[in-house]
C-alpha cells in the first residue's frame, strides 16, 4: 500500500478542493488577525495559503464565508510549511469547537461544492 493512500485512509472527513476567504484570529488575546484563503475544506478542517507563518498548535478562530452563512470556528494548526519558490505559508487547520448550526452550514456547503 502506498504511502500517499495510508494518509487518505486515516481521514476522518473527505476534502473537497476550494478556495475561498477566510479571516483568522489568533488566539488567546485575539488581537492578532489576517486574512487569507482556503485550499480545501472537510468538516474536520481546512488547508489554507497564507502570508504568515503559524506555529503548530497555534489556536486560532477561523470565520469563514459559505456563501449564504458565516461560520467562526475554533481552530488548531496541525501543520504548517513553506510554499515553494514563495514568501507563503500552506497550513492545515484542525477544527476544535463548532457549534451544532455552523456544522450544518459547513456540511451543506461541502455538498453543493463537491
Amino acid at each position: 500500500m502506498s504511502r500517499e493512500k495510508e494518509k487518505v485512509e486515516k481521514r476522518k472527513y473527505s476534502r473537497v478542493k476550494v478556495s475561498f476567504p477566510v479571516e483568522c484570529i489568533v488566539l488567546p488575546e485575539r488581537k492578532s488577525f489576517f486574512y487569507t484563503v482556503s485550499k480545501d475544506l472537510s468538516l474536520g478542517g481546512v488547508r489554507i495559503l497564507s502570508e504568515k507563518f503559524l506555529p503548530k498548535d497555534q489556536e486560532v478562530k477561523v470565520n469563514i464565508n459559505l456563501i449564504d452563512e458565516m461560520a467562526l470556528i475554533k481552530a488548531k494548526v496541525v501543520w504548517c510549511s513553506k510554499e515553494r519558490y514563495s514568501e507563503r505559508y500552506y497550513a492545515g487547520l484542525r477544527f476544535l469547537e463548532i457549534n451544532e448550526q455552523d456544522k450544518t452550514n459547513l456540511n451543506n456547503f461541502i455538498r453543493k461544492v463537491s
